[in-house]
This record gives structure tokens, C-alpha cells and sequence, in this order.
């Protein structure tokens, strides 16, 4: 009897290992978990983990990347959402810089889908756009959005597969774009990964007006083994061993300066920076530095901490600092508007010319991109600025897309009218969104969205161009890629015509927009390093005496 007890405890017993190593195994072939090592330019970036999960009704994918070495964004966290047979759910992706954060969400509803997408205190809507049925989501820099294309190829049939998608901008507050991808089949290959050598088939990733990548694929489990997108330097390879790595801090030292560390602002906003001062006798001249879009600290990418490095060393006090909500400096970066912006930089300029050192008649501005619009308005309100240097300025401020500029881009990325025109809608049906409530605050897609900042502006950028009475130097390259050459133009023109006689533009046939050089170098956190020659051109013109309005000689007119 006791035997037939045993026999009976031990069958339970082994049922129930049965049972739960049954789920064990359905929870791996339900899950399945993929790291990867990130490098751009050669240079180790970061790293990414990716989850794919298929329940009863949905395939789930999430990924999870940390770049500390990118120059803004360095955490970024994805999930997609499909149905079983591969159809559109959500998308949702987020990017945190400096501890702000963008997100983006794609939303299908009835065959068409809604687009959200929010940063700092601005956002983009768009709703009922209509999609083909099996539409796929791609980011060439989202290794995530590969997957459920790389599943839906056919390796048996091999040679070229097209599959519709749409190409999302998760930071540029566009609505995603029509595209056509194809994979092509090409060799088998092996490849060695962390001492591991893994058969893979090489597929060659095209869309038309976007770089040409490469695709490896394991034989045994069709996972994604490397992806590569030589053009952009931007390299996906998988790792059984993640690596971790914390970029050194970049910190420019110089015995020529004294760097301090300061705060300024009202009780609920304290914003904070840095202020170089050089180790000289007597007040010096001085300069703010302001960056453009985006949720920037003092340094800028790596840009202000530089030049302030320069012009410290050659006799200017320099002040550069966090925007409000990011980095160091209180506030909050998601119910900040441009008056709010331009009142930072007011409290900045003040700052700056209280201080014992500073020559409060000789204070330059130096702004950057859409800074420009600031430094402007900041130079027409104040009389105690007497130079202005421009860097790949745009006319507009953060936020509003002008004509030219929506041509300038629809010609850069090769954009259809159909796009032209869905940007266009995407721009009056957000408006119309933060205009249909008198609150600050507000729902969209179930997302809280701070309505007052997409709220039309009053000001135009011409009435603080007109008013200009300093001496404004403008810069650009030849080679910038993000604003085009006709906005300085327009600036420059807009002088003129303004009666300012003190104006110049210098184009620079090697740069780009940073008018610098762009350091991945895996030891620091990736920055831009300004060209010497912009930065002596900037000093030796900040140097020139500022031109003084000729004045009407009274004796002599009186003589005759």
C-alpha cells in the first residue's frame, strides 16, 4: 500500500514539473530577448535591449537603449504593438536628454491612424491618416522596427521583397512618412560575435531618398545578428556579452580664466551656468551665448564650453547656462513658452552686466539656429548691445516651420506634394487643437499636452529684426544640412532694408550647420568642436570698434 502511495505522490509530483516546465517552455518560445552593442563612427555608443513577445492576440515588441555617448539623446525606450497577422496597433517611443524627454505616438484606429508627438512644452497633432493594410513602422536607427519587416521576408523565395511603412520622426514634430522598403538577399556569410561564429544571410536594406544599410540574419533563428548603415556611420552588432561603458567627462581647463559656477533667475525658476571670467585688471567685454532648439545645457553639445574656453583666453567674460527645466536649472521644461525663454535670457543679460568684471557698454551676443530669433529681439530692446554674431541662424522662432524652409526640406528629402501638403494639415490641425480650450492644459490621443505655446504668436520676427541698431555678423556653411543658406540671406536683407549699415554674412565652404567638427572618439561623450578659424573670425570682429552714426556738425552748418 505504501508503495501505491509513493507511485501516486510521484506521478503528482511529476505532473506538476510536467505543467510548469510546459509554460517554461512556451514562455521562451513567446519571449525572446536580443542585446546589442551600438557604435557610430567606429566608436562604441551604447547599447540595446530588445524584447519580442506574441501573446493570444498581439505581437509585442519593446526595446530599451542607453547611449551616454550621444551628444543630446542618451536614453531611448520603444514598444510596438501588432496583431497576430502583422497589422498596426501603437507605436510609442521616448527620448530623454539632459532630463527632459520627447515622445512620439502612432495610434490605428478603423484603418487610419493619429499621430502625437510631444516635446518640452511643444507638440504635433495629426489625425485619420490613411494607411495601406499591413503598413510597417521604420526608423533606420531603430533596430526594433527591423524585426516585424525581417519576419514578414521570405527566405525561401529570397532576391527582392518591398513592404510599405511609414517613416517616423520621433523628435522633429512631423507626421510619419509614406516609404517603400526592400530587402534583397544577396550571400550567406559567417560571422565571428563574442568568440561565437554564426552562419547569417546578408540582406541589402533600400528606401528611395534614404541611405543604403545592411542586414545579416541568423540562418538557425532568423534574428538579427548586424545591422550596418555605412553612410551614417551608425553600426547595430548583437552581443552575448554587453558591454559597459560610461563616457569621462569632457572639462577644458585654461589658467587664463577663472570658472565659475552661478545661479541667477526668480525664487521658483533658479537657473544655473557657468560664468568664465579672464585673470586681467579692469572690467572686460563680454559675451551670452544662446543656444537654439532643444532641450540644451550650458555646454551645448559640447559647442559653448568651447568657444567660451576661446574667448575667455583671449579677454571676454562669457556666460552660458542650462535651459529652464533641463540639466541644473529649475523650472520645468514642459510649460515653457517663448516669452518665458526670452525672459531667461533677459535675466541672463542682466546678470551679466552687474557683474564687477563685465563692461556693461561692450556686451556681444552669439547665438545659434533658431537662437537667433532671441538674440534679435534681445539686441532691438536694448541698447547696451552693440554686437551680434549669428551662427546657422533661422528667422523663425523654435516652432514655427516658414515656406521657404518646408521647401528647403521637401528638396533636401526628396518630400512629395502629398507630404508637403499632410505637414501643412498636421500644422493648422495642431493650432486648432491648443485654440479650441482657453486652458493652459489638455488631452490629445490621452496624452497631457501644453496647449498655450502652440498658441498663435503676436510677435513677428520682422518687427525685431527692423529695430536692430547693432552691428550683427552672420555666419554659415556651405555644407549645413539643416537650415537653409536663404535664411541668412533674409536676415541680412531684412538689415538693410531695416537702415542697419552694419551688417556682414561669411559662408564657409567646409562646414556644416555646428560650423565645427563633430568628435566621436569613444572616451568622451560625442561633441562638437568649433573651427578655429570661425572662432578667430568671431574674436577678431567682436575686437573692431563698434561704427558710431556719423553726427551733423552744427558749427559749420551754422557758418554757412
Amino acid at each position: 500500500m505504501r508503495k501505491i502511495y509513493l507511485l501516486v505522490i510521484l506521478t503528482f509530483v511529476a505532473s506538476i514539473l510536467l505543467f510548469i516546465s510546459s509554460f517554461v517552455y512556451l514562455d521562451r518560445y513567446n519571449h525572446k530577448t536580443y542585446h546589442y552593442n551600438v557604435s557610430i563612427e567606429g566608436q562604441y555608443a551604447g547599447s540595446t535591449r530588445i524584447d519580442a513577445f506574441i501573446t493570444e492576440e498581439r505581437r509585442i515588441y519593446k526595446s530599451a537603449s542607453s547611449l551616454p555617448f550621444n551628444e543630446l539623446f542618451t536614453e531611448e525606450k520603444s514598444r510596438l504593438d501588432l496583431s497576430r497577422d502583422y497589422e498596426l496597433q501603437d507605436y510609442q517611443k521616448e527620448l530623454s536628454a539632459n532630463g527632459a524627454a520627447y515622445k512620439f505616438y502612432l495610434e490605428n484606429k478603423n484603418g487610419s491612424i493619429s499621430f502625437l508627438c510631444r516635446g518640452q512644452s511643444r507638440f504635433a497633432y495629426l489625425g485619420n491618416i490613411p494607411i495601406w493594410k499591413k503598413t510597417f513602422i521604420f526608423e533606420e536607427d531603430s533596430l526594433l522596427t527591423y524585426l516585424p519587416i525581417i519576419e514578414n521576408y521570405d527566405f525561401k523565395r529570397g532576391g527582392s521583397q518591398g513592404f510599405n511603412s511609414r517613416i517616423c520622426f520621433p523628435y522633429k514634430f512631423i507626421p510619419p512618412l509614406k516609404r517603400f522598403v526592400t530587402l534583397t538577399s544577396i550571400k550567406d556569410e559567417y560571422l565571428k560575435i563574442d568568440r561565437r561564429k554564426i552562419k547569417t544571410e546578408n540582406l541589402i536594406l533600400k528606401i528611395k531618398g534614404y541611405p543604403q544599410g545592411s542586414v545579416w540574419v541568423a540562418k538557425s533563428d532568423r534574428s538579427v545578428v548586424l545591422l550596418e548603415i555605412p553612410s551614417i556611420g551608425l553600426k547595430f552588432t548583437r552581443s552575448f556579452i554587453p558591454k559597459e561603458l560610461k563616457p569621462k567627462e569632457r572639462v577644458i581647463k585654461n589658467d587664463a580664466y577663472i570658472s565659475k559656477d552661478i545661479s541667477f533667475g526668480g525664487k521658483t525658476n533658479q537657473l544655473a551656468g557657468t560664468l568664465t571670467v579672464p585673470k586681467k585688471e579692469g572690467p572686460s567685454p563680454a559675451v551670452l551665448l544662446i543656444w537654439g532648439a532643444g532641450p540644451h545645457d550650458r555646454n551645448y553639445m559640447g559647442l559653448f564650453n568651447s568657444m567660451a574656453d576661446y574667448l575667455s583666453t583671449n579677454g571676454f567674460c562669457v556666460l552660458r547656462f542650462d535651459k529652464r527645466g533641463v540639466a541644473s536649472s529649475g523650472g520645468s521644461a514642459t510649460s515653457v513658452t517663448p516669452d518665458d525663454e526670452y525672459g531667461d535670457l533677459v535675466w541672463a543679460l542682466n546678470y551679466l552686466a552687474s557683474q564687477k568684471d563685465v563692461d556693461s557698454q561692450r556686451i556681444a551676443l552669439i547665438a545659434h539656429s533658431e537662437g537667433a530669433f532671441n538674440a534679435l529681439k534681445l539686441a532691438s530692446e536694448n541698447n547696451n548691445i552693440k554686437k551680434i554674431v549669428l551662427m546657422a541662424p533661422s528667422i523663425y522662432p523654435e516652432g514655427k516651420i516658414s515656406e521657404e524652409y518646408l521647401r528647403y526640406i521637401a528638396e533636401k528629402w526628396k518630400w512629395g506634394e502629398d507630404y508637403v501638403s499632410l505637414v501643412k494639415m498636421c500644422e493648422k490641425e495642431t493650432a486648432g487643437k491648443a485654440g479650441a480650450s482657453t486652458h493652459d492644459w489638455g488631452y490629445i490621443m490621452g496624452k497631457r499636452c501644453y496647449l498655450k505655446n502652440m498658441r498663435p504668436d503676436a510677435s513677428a520676427s520682422s518687427a525685431a529684426i527692423n529695430s536692430v541698431a547693432a552691428s550683427v555678423l552672420t555666419l554659415t556653411g556651405k555644407l549645413d544640412d539643416e537650415m537653409p543658406s536663404q535664411s541668412a540671406e533674409m536676415i541680412d536683407k531684412a538689415l538693410a532694408d531695416s537702415g542697419n549699415q552694419d551688417h556682414s554674412i561669411r559662408c564657409y565652404s567646409y562646414l556644416g550647420h555646428f560650423l565645427g567638427k563633430k568628435t566621436s572618439d569613444g572616451i568622451y561623450r560625442t561633441f562638437y568642436e568649433p573651427d578655429k578659424e570661425v572662432l578667430v573670425n568671431i574674436k577678431d570682429w567682436l575686437n573692431v570698434p563698434v561704427k558710431e552714426p556719423a553726427k551733423e556738425d552744427i558749427s559749420l552748418t551754422g557758418a554757412k
